[in-house]
């Protein structure tokens, strides 16, 4: 059975391709669905789910388990997706991106019940990142936008189109807007920290020590307690009072504003993408993160305006530096967004999830990105992430290990 990857698209629910796709109205590149039924195994779908649970009470993934479908871990909603689509009994799946917010485990198990189906329907797999190729794709079309500029086996596009080389940014990383005086060499320090929510342990006997200008990865599972950690290192839980939890010398819960901890950390994850509609251009973005507003309110100075532009000339930008942040491709707006969250040199950058989503050749423009702000920079980097990405020249590896009596965590 044919198995085809798509390439270099990334299709909205509306999209001609896709609509096309899921109708069985493409014979020049999928005869054999002609007339027949597809169904999309995607987040698009999982998040009309979602909001069908939210709006109308609707259960319809998880009406034998009598639970909300939010409730569940990722890997835990898209296997309550998959078996709702099956159960419709489809002729061939759609697969957007199938790993996305998925860590190791759940991806093997994925893999594994994909590989199963594959045996008895046609799968047409959409992918962005190379390592998530499923091994039985037997098939590869590219696409830009909704125009095919390839078909033919799995085989001849990696010959063709291989691994794209890896980004070099030019010139230094811009100078801080700001100064932070009297920042200890300790930034954040858990010792033997342990949380539960409603006797439902989380995290146990964690010790984790974060110093000026190093770059960690912390990972583990989904559900393994990340978020927990980041909220409290963030002054947004508060689990973090009562505990061994130090914040820039500081025991939590001794007198610190959640402001003064918040001005001296720079972050990001994707879903700060929601909060930004407006028609704000690059330059103005770039300057709100000098300012710590959501878009820009007042006008800018001199200075502001200078150092922005040199962020813009280092990601390239400068012939969209008046364009509508929204305009820019998926890549780009990270970018920015993280030179946003770095105009000012933070002591502390938390990114959370940044390449979820992206492509391997965008996923490589921002590890880039990233790597230039580690070497170059006296701030400390957390690189938040489910998966290990590829390239990423962290200097150590905090890992969650999920357990019955909460996660523990070790360096490696």
């Amino acid at each position: 059975m044919r198995h085809v990857a798509v390439f270099g698209t990334d299709p909205s629910q509306s999209s001609p391709f896709l609509q096309d796709l899921l109708n069985g109205n493409s014979p020049a590149y999928f005869p054999e669905i002609l007339g027949k039924k597809g169904m999309l195994f995607s987040n698009i779908s999982l998040t009309w789910f979602m909001e069908e649970e939210r709006k109308h009470d609707r259960f319809d993934l998880t009406e034998q388990q009598h639970r909300s479908i939010r409730s569940l871990s990722s890997g835990e909603q898209k296997k309550a997706l998959l078996n709702y689509l099956l159960a419709a009994n489809p002729d061939f799946l759609v697969l957007d991106n199938p790993f996305d917010a998925l860590d190791a485990a759940s991806s093997r198990a994925l893999q594994e019940d994909l590989r199963h189906l594959s045996r008895q329907l046609m799968i047409i797999q959409i992918v962005k990142r190379g390592r998530d190729l499923l091994p039985f794709i037997t098939h590869a079309l590219s696409c830009e936008g909704d125009r095919v500029v390839f078909s033919g086996t799995i085989r001849e596009y990696l010959e063709k189109y291989g691994i794209r080389p890896r980004l070099q940014l030019h010139g230094r990383l811009p100078a801080p807007s700001r100064l932070y005086p009297d920042i200890p060499d300790s930034l954040i320090k858990f010792a033997n920290v342990s949380v539960s929510y409603e006797d439902r342990p989380i995290l146990k006997d964690i010790s984790w020590e974060v110093g000026k200008g190093e770059f960690w990865e912390l990972v583990g599972p989904n559900g393994a307690g990340k978020t927990t950690m980041l909220t409290m290192i963030t002054g947004d839980n508060p689990k973090a009072f009562g505990q061994d939890l130090f914040l820039f010398g500081r025991k939590k819960g001794t007198g610190e504003s959640v402001w003064q901890i918040k001005e001296k950390i720079g972050y990001l994850t994707p879903s700060m993408l929601d909060l930004f509609h407006r028609r704000t251009t690059i330059e103005q973005m770039i300057i709100s993160g000098m300012v710590d507003s959501i878009g820009l309110y007042r006008q800018a100075s001199g200075l502001q305006t200078e150092l922005a532009g040199k962020w813009i000339r280092l990601l390239d930008l400068e012939n969209e530096r008046h364009a509508p942040f929204i305009s820019l491709s998926q890549v780009h707006q990270r970018m920015v967004l993280v030179a946003r969250a770095m105009v000012k040199h933070p002591p502390v950058l938390i990114l959370d999830e940044p390449g979820n989503g992206l492509d391997d050749h965008a996923a490589a423009m921002l590890t880039a990105l990233i790597n230039k702000m580690a070497e170059e920079s006296d701030t400390a980097i957390i690189y938040v992430s489910h998966r290990q990405e590829p390239g990423l020249k962290s200097h150590s590896v905090f890992e969650l290990f999920p357990a019955q009596n909460g996660s523990t965590g070790k360096r490696r």
